[in-house]
C-alpha cells in the first residue's frame, strides 16, 4: 500500500482541484490506489464528499456520476443491460461496492470489460481542471490519459441499442484474455475489444485487427490474441444483430 503522508477530504470540487494542483493524488473507491505496492509517499484527496455519485437520464443520454460505484451501475435499472452486466463482471462483489466508474476510467485497465461497454455506448467523460470544465471522448481519454491536475466528474453514455459481449478466459472466474463487445443501432455497429492493446479499443467490425499489435504473455501470444479478436468480434456482432 502507498505510504499516505496526508489525507484530505474536500467538500467542493474547487477545493479538490487546489489539492490536486499541489501534487495530491485522487482517492475514489480505493481499489487501485490502496492495492498499489509502490512505496512512494503520497498525499490523498478523498472524493467521497463531492456529491458526484448521481445517475440520471437526460434525453437520449445517461449521466453516471464519477463516484457511482460498480454496484450502483449493476443494480440501477436505468442502465442498458449490457453496461450493467459488464459492471457485475468487472470485479468480485466484495469490491464492486468500493470501485467507482471514474476510477475505472482513470485506471484504463487493458482487460476492463466495463470500459469496453462504455466505449460501444459512445461514452464521453466530463472533466474539470484548472482551465475549467470540458468533455473528452472516452477513446481519446483512454489513449492520452487525464489532463494533469484535472478530475473526472461524470461519464455520459448514449442510450438505445443493447450490447453483447463474447470472451475467452482461462477459467470462468478469470478476466478474459480477449473480449469483444458489440452494440448495434440505426447508425451502425460499434465494437470494442479488450486484451489487444494497453487499454480497451474500438475496432472496425469487419476488420477488427487492423492496426493492432498486442503483446503476448503467459495467457496468449500476439497471434493468438489477434485471432481471438477476429473470432469473438464476429460472434458478438452476430449475437447483437439477432436482438436488434
Amino acid at each position: 500500500m502507498p505510504r499516505a503522508i496526508a489525507y484530505h477530504r474536500p467538500s467542493t470540487v474547487a477545493e479538490a482541484l487546489d489539492l490536486l494542483g499541489n501534487g495530491c493524488i485522487p482517492l475514489a473507491g480505493g481499489t487501485v490506489l490502496n492495492a498499489d505496492d509502490d512505496p512512494t509517499p503520497v498525499s490523498m484527496v478523498d472524493l467521497q464528499a463531492l456529491n458526484l455519485s448521481d445517475i440520471a437520464t437526460n434525453d437520449d443520454e445517461l449521466r453516471l456520476g464519477a463516484m457511482a460505484t460498480l454496484h450502483d451501475l449493476a443494480t440501477d435499472h436505468q442502465l442498458p443491460s449490457g453496461v450493467a452486466e459488464a459492471a457485475r463482471a468487472e470485479l468480485p462483489s466484495t469490491l464492486r461496492t468500493l470501485a467507482t466508474v471514474g476510477g475505472t476510467v482513470a485506471a484504463r485497465n487493458a482487460d476492463s470489460v466495463l470500459l469496453a461497454a462504455l466505449l460501444v455506448h459512445e461514452a464521453a467523460v466530463e472533466v474539470v481542471g484548472p482551465g475549467g470544465s470540458t468533455t473528452i471522448t472516452l477513446p481519446h481519454l483512454l489513449s492520452e490519459g487525464i489532463p494533469e491536475g484535472s478530475l473526472i466528474t461524470a461519464v455520459r453514455i448514449a442510450l438505445g441499442g443493447e450490447s453483447v459481449r463474447r470472451s475467452t478466459a482461462r477459467t470462468p472466474a478469470d478476466q478474459p484474455i480477449v473480449s469483444a463487445t458489440a452494440r448495434q443501432t440505426q447508425d451502425g455497429t460499434w465494437v470494442a475489444v479488450t486484451g489487444v492493446a494497453d487499454h480497451p479499443v474500438l475496432v472496425d467490425p469487419e476488420n477488427p485487427t487492423v492496426g493492432l499489435n498486442p503483446s503476448g504473455d503467459f495467457r496468449g501470444s500476439r497471434d493468438y490474441r489477434c485471432r481471438l479478436a477476429e473470432v469473438l468480434t464476429a460472434r458478438a456482432v452476430a449475437a447483437v444483430g439477432g436482438i436488434a
